[in-house]
């Protein structure tokens, strides 16, 4: 289980000075009076964790998360946050016995991820926090009003919320992406099969050809026979061009269904 050792915020919300904020091993608890900044906290770890939503974490978007100078304050141009992670038991694929992971936003909204201080993507912090189980979208973390409305869903929704959190629902989307892979797969197949059945109606036609011609060649010529020798030869020849037609109609599927057809 990730286990964080300690929270860096400044300029984030209601705190426009650096506060850092160290947990132990165990359970914390954080008090405070109403309007404290005590449900920020959780916003901010949110917020490193990658979560998109402005609204999630109560703001109208990503810019209103920076510290606006209250009443009597300096707004600022950047909120950034940190989380540092112990890593001793190697939960993340990384070297460091403590994993730093930073979010700064700026007065424009835009996002810069860091891990270690080294600037990354957003996917790849999330990809990172997925080894160890973290999901910004997830329920790692539950946020306020989040049991009034779980007590109020549905029971189907309810249902599919607790197969999520089981980590159930994971296998049912890879069942589903491999069900489509399987239909796209088998509709290649088809098209295959429509292209080997057409082919071998051609070459059906050409092996009566070719026999109707061997039965010419062995028989004394005439001018009958010769007459019907042009006919055999006219109809090979059309034969070849509906062969390599039907070869250019493979071409013509396999760039657009990108299908591999070997024929």
């Amino acid at each position: 289980m990730a286990f964080i050792e300690e929270i860096k915020i400044h300029g984030f919300k209601s705190f426009p000075k650096l506060t850092e904020i160290p947990f132990q091993k165990g359970f914390s608890a954080i008090l405070g009076a109403n309007g404290s900044g005590k449900t920020n906290i959780t916003d901010a770890i949110c917020f490193v964790l990658g979560k998109t939503s402005a609204k999630q974490m109560r703001a109208e978007k990503s810019s209103n998360l920076i510290y606006n100078g209250g009443k009597k304050g300096n707004p600022m141009k950047f909120a950034e946050v940190s989380l540092f992670f112990n890593n001793e038991t190697g939960i993340f694929p990384l070297e460091e016995k403590q994993v730093k992971i930073s979010r700064v936003v700026k007065d424009n909204g835009n996002s810069v991820y860091r891990l270690n201080n080294n600037v990354r993507t957003r996917q790849e912090v999330v990809d990172l926090l997925n080894v160890a189980h973290l999901n910004p979208d997830g329920h790692n973390i539950i946020l306020q009003g989040d049991i009034t409305r779980f007590t109020l869903m549905p029971p189907k929704e309810r249902g599919e919320l607790i197969e999520e959190i089981a980590g159930i629902s994971v296998y049912e989307e890879k069942k589903n992406k491999a069900m489509l892979e399987l239909e796209r797969v088998q509709g290649k197949l088809n098209d295959a099969n429509i292209i080997l059945t057409e082919r071998g109606t051609y070459l059906k036609e050409l092996k009566d050809l070719r026999e109707k011609n061997t039965v010419y060649l062995s028989i004394p010529s005439n001018g009958i026979l010769e007459e019907e020798a042009k006919k055999i030869f006219q109809y090979a020849v059309t034969g070849l061009i509906v062969m390599f037609s039907a070869y250019w109609i493979v071409q013509i599927v396999e760039l657009v269904t990108g299908a591999d057809i070997k024929i």
